[in-house]
Order: C-alpha cells, then structure tokens, then sequence
C-alpha cells in the first residue's frame, strides 16, 4: 500500500535537530507574522527557559496553504499546529524553517498536559528503538 509518510510529533525546540526533510507535526505559538515573505516566526518555550530571549523560535513558510489559513491563525499569541517539512536554508548560514502543508488552531490547549503527554510519548518511542 502507498501513500504519504506519517508525520513525527516533535516539540519546536527539538526541529533543528531533525534531518532535512522530515515530516513533522508540532505546536507553536505565533509571534509574528510577516505578509511579504508569507512566513510566521513561532515559538514556543518548552523545556522552560527563564529568559524570554532564549524561547525557541522556527520560521514557518505557509505560502503554499495561505488560502486556508485564517485570520484567527495569524494572530500573535495564536496557538497553532503545525504540519510540515524541515527545510534547510544556506541564507544566513545553515538554519533551518518548515514548509507547510497543514496550519490549523489548536484550540483551547492544557499546554502543561500537552507537554507531557508528547515528553511521555516520545521517551517511549525513544526506549524502543533503542532498548536498554
């Protein structure tokens, strides 16, 4: 049977560490949102950081699904999941962004709840690659 990849749920600290390409689906909460470039900046402080200049941030270039976003989506301080591919880009050295595919509200999050159940999820999945 064929079809598309599934999508790895990962945390937005956690991106850069992925390979380009890779499929993810993450939440992240708007902090900008820029027309001209068609990309929204992220963020999203988890694990905890006492300093607000250190909250992980991505770059998110939703031009492919701008028809489908809505204005709720955009606004700063929005929760949103994110579905998409890392990218790499050589402009201004190696960083990375994700390319959409999928934006859509989160909703009313128990983000602490949110946290866990993703950390929990992904220690187990972590233990059975690679067993102790």
């Amino acid at each position: 049977m064929n079809g598309p990849l599934p999508s790895r749920r990962a945390f937005l600290s956690n991106l850069a560490a992925l390979p380009a390409d890779s499929k993810v689906r993450f939440l992240g909460c708007v902090r900008t949102y820029s027309v001209p470039t068609g990309r929204l900046i992220l963020e999203h402080n988890y694990p905890r950081r006492k300093s607000t200049s250190d909250v992980p941030t991505v770059s998110v270039d939703i031009n492919a699904v701008l028809e489908t976003v809505t204005s709720e989506e955009l606004r700063v301080g929005a929760w949103v999941n994110v579905l998409g591919y890392v990218r790499r880009s050589m402009i201004a050295g190696e960083t990375i962004y994700v390319e959409a595919i999928m934006v859509f509200a989160a909703g009313a999050i128990a983000l602490g709840e949110y946290e866990r159940i993703l950390h929990e999820s992904m220690e187990v999945e972590r233990r059975v690659q690679r067993p102790t």
